[in-house]
């Protein structure tokens, strides 16, 4: 969530435009939102005793994190169906039960389509461990691990985002490479799925996005699926979206693991340390690049701004689109409509940046 931290700060603001990308299964612009993320872990504090010789003298704290679980299970009645509240007890205070645990640790992640959503359910949260806290007789540190906006899309940055990328093309793969693919693609389910966010939103485009596919006849998204303009939602969380609540912002995915790899698998890491996943990284590299040169207002400095990467001259086609400083204007134009609202930021103004214990 570094990205958050920075935003607090208001660093993106200094910023005309932000591109970025991501690894994925499919060469796509990425739009659309995603979640809001705010993560904080508990640490409850009671009183250790005898389980059976005294037990009316401790106090559990491994008691109070279960019922602060419980009282969570009964808070997901009771807010909007698109909310997420996830759990992981990372102490259960110690390997004996005979011993009353005077200390037990439980790490939260709260999840809303939308960031100032997302922060007052973790309010309602905080008020579940006060409770539990209540009932147990026992004290708890709470300390914030980090918060992620949700992303504010921007169709003028991924317009230019694929322009450049039909004009530079998909990454190649050896016979090797795509035989690695198909190997490791019977490893998990969803092999067969249809790739990119517009296909779970759009038949037609989905229709179009399986033509391509069938068309390859292998594993990885030899392919650049269309540009996807509709609303779209991706349920993970990232820190990028804090940026795109400062400055326009788009993104691109690149394929660098085979069609329908389970994210933060150990698939994911088989490919990523590859050609196939090097490949990918470089190639992103080109497109953001590319479009960023299209940014440029001063045909001078576009015209320093070729680079080779991989032999091969960067963006010798977008050179001659180079002279669009409208593009810019128009980008900030929905930035700002889309984000009238106003930046609710997830990081607390004493927060620094830290990891879970």
């Amino acid at each position: 969530a570094a990205k958050a931290f920075m935003a607090r700060d208001g660093l993106w603001k200094q910023l005309d435009a932000a591109l970025t990308w991501h690894p994925e299964d499919c060469n796509e612009v990425i739009t659309g939102g995603s979640n809001a993320c705010i993560q904080v872990q508990y640490t409850f504090h009671g009183v250790a005793s005898h389980a059976a010789g005294a037990p009316e003298l401790g106090r559990s704290a491994l008691d109070a994190v279960e019922l602060m679980n419980i009282g969570v299970q009964f808070l997901r009645e009771h807010m909007t169906d698109d909310a997420r509240i996830h759990y992981a007890i990372l102490d259960a205070g110690g390997r004996s039960p005979n011993v009353v645990q005077n200390a037990s640790t439980v790490l939260y992640m709260v999840r809303s389509k939308h960031v100032a959503e997302a922060v007052k359910l973790q309010a309602r949260v905080d008020k579940i461990a006060d409770g539990a806290a209540l009932m147990t007789e026992t004290t708890y540190d709470r300390k914030f691990i980090d918060g992620l906006a949700d992303t504010v899309p921007n169709h003028v940055l991924e317009a230019l985002l694929h322009k450049n990328f039909e004009e530079l093309g998909v990454p190649g793969h050896t016979a090797e490479e795509l035989a690695f693919a198909d190997a490791l693609s019977k490893t998990y389910e969803g092999a067969g799925g249809v790739p990119g966010i517009g296909s779970k939103y759009d038949p037609a485009y989905a229709k179009a996005a399986k033509a391509l596919q069938n068309g390859i006849g292998h594993a990885m998204n030899d392919f650049l699926l269309p540009l996807y303009n509709g609303d779209a939602f991706r349920p993970g969380s990232t820190d990028v979206g804090d940026v795109s609540w400062e400055c326009p912002t788009a993104q691109i995915s690149v394929a660098s693991w085979p069609n329908g790899c389970p994210g933060h698998s150990w698939q994911n890491v088989s490919c990523d340390g590859t050609d196939i996943g090097r490949k990918a990284a470089v190639h992103a590299g080109k497109v953001i690049a590319a479009a960023a040169i299209d940014l440029f207002a001063d045909p001078a400095i576009l015209q320093k701004a070729k680079v080779e990467f991989d032999g091969k001259v960067l963006c010798a086609a977008a050179i001659d689109l180079m002279e669009q400083p409208e593009l810019l204007a128009q980008a900030k134009a929905e930035f700002l409509k889309r984000t009238a609202g106003g930046y609710t930021c997830p990081i607390p103004a004493d927060a620094v940046p830290t990891i879970a214990d």
